[in-house]
């Protein structure tokens, strides 16, 4: 009796591979690509507008402060 090979494919998937499937990878490729921009860009912008911010009050402090205070 020869030994049965377990994978980890069902019966119904077996044999099939992504090659089957190009755009539906390109497409999940695309979108994990995008998701990944996505979190990048939420995560800089309010550094971005925090550094602008402070920016710009080191540039008003000066021009705020009373002739003679400096």
């Amino acid at each position: 009796m020869p030994a049965v090979r377990t994978t980890f494919r069902s019966q119904n998937h077996r044999g099939r591979s992504c090659r089957d499937f190009p755009a539906l990878t390109v497409t999940f490729n695309v979108l994990q690509l995008m998701t990944i921009a996505f979190v990048w860009l939420l995560a800089l912008v309010p550094l971005t507008l925090m550094a602008l911010g402070a920016t710009m009050l080191r540039a008003v402090r000066p021009a705020a402060a009373p002739p003679g205070a400096g």
